[in-house]
């Protein structure tokens, strides 16, 4: 019986890796119509922080 001791941890040792990475692999959760649209908002400040500060600094020094 000591035998299928032995020869069950590797097994469910490989086992629960597989189910972790499978767990861990998953795709995010898609987001909601306004989650989109607030993180869409979020992206088009961020551009455009950006060429503001491109043009706040344009090496005129």
């Amino acid at each position: 019986m000591a035998w299928a001791v032995w020869l069950a941890v590797p097994v469910v040792a490989t086992m629960l890796a597989a189910m972790w990475s499978w767990l861990r692999g998953r795709p995010a959760r898609k987001l909601d119509t306004r989650e989109s649209m607030q993180a869409h908002s979020d992206y088009l400040d961020a551009l455009v922080q950006t060429a503001r500060a491109k043009d706040r600094y344009s090496g005129d020094s």
